[in-house]
C-alpha cells in the first residue's frame, strides 16, 4: 500500500478455510503465522478438504492436532509453489521462508498428522534449512522459534540434504 502497488490480491477472510488465491502460485513466500492457534472453528472446512481432495488439495499429507494450526499454514504455502518445469528459462520453482515455534518440529508421534506432514516434506525434498533463532526474538516472549526454508528448486549439490543452523547465540542487544 505504501509503495502504491496493486492491492487487488489482498483478500479478506481466513486463509485456511477459504483460499481466495487457490489458483495462484508464487516465486517467493514469507510467513509468520500465529503460534499455537487452534483451528477448531474451521475444523469442518479443513477436514472436508483433506478427505475430498487429498493431495489435490492443500492438506493431503495429513492434519495436525486441532490445538495447533502452524503446519496447516505451512501446507498452504507448499500448495502455492510454482512448478520448477513451468519456465522456459529454467527459473521455475519457488522458495518459502516461514517462522514457526518448536511445536511443528517436535510434536506428534510416528504416524500422527504432524509426523506424516514432516515425512511428506522430507520425502519430497522440500526442506532446505532450519534456523534456530535466539529465544528473545519476539517481543515479550522467550519461546524457541525457527525459520524453515523450503524450496522445490534446490541446487544439485543440496538435493537430499537439510542444513541445520544454530543461531541461538548469534545475537546481541
Amino acid at each position: 500500500l505504501i509503495k502504491g502497488q496493486d492491492v487487488s490480491q489482498i483478500k479478506l477472510g481466513n486463509t485456511l478455510s477459504n483460499d481466495h488465491l487457490h489458483a495462484s502460485r508464487f516465486d517467493y513466500m514469507l510467513s509468520n503465522p500465529p503460534f499455537g492457534v487452534d483451528w477448531k472453528k474451521i475444523e469442518g472446512d479443513i477436514t472436508d478438504e483433506h478427505a475430498l481432495k487429498g493431495y489435490d488439495g492443500r492438506f493431503g499429507p495429513g492434519l495436525p492436532r486441532v490445538s495447533d494450526g502452524s503446519l496447516l499454514f505451512l501446507l498452504h504455502l507448499i500448495s502455492k509453489l510454482r512448478d520448477p518445469k513451468d519456465s522456459k528459462n529454467g527459473d521455475g520453482g519457488s522458495r518459502i521462508g516461514i517462522i514457526l515455534n518448536g511445536s511443528p518440529l517436535f510434536t506428534g508421534g510416528a504416524g500422527s498428522g504432524e509426523s506424516e506432514i514432516r515425512r511428506y516434506i522430507l520425502e519430497a525434498d522440500l526442506l532446505e534449512a532450519i534456523v534456530a533463532l535466539p529465544t528473545d526474538m519476539f517481543y515479550n516472549t522467550g519461546i524457541a522459534t525457527y525459520v524453515w526454508v523450503l524450496s522445490n528448486k534446490k541446487a544439485a549439490d543440496r538435493k537430499g540434504k537439510v542444513q541445520l543452523i544454530n543461531g541461538v547465540n548469534l545475537c546481541g542487544k
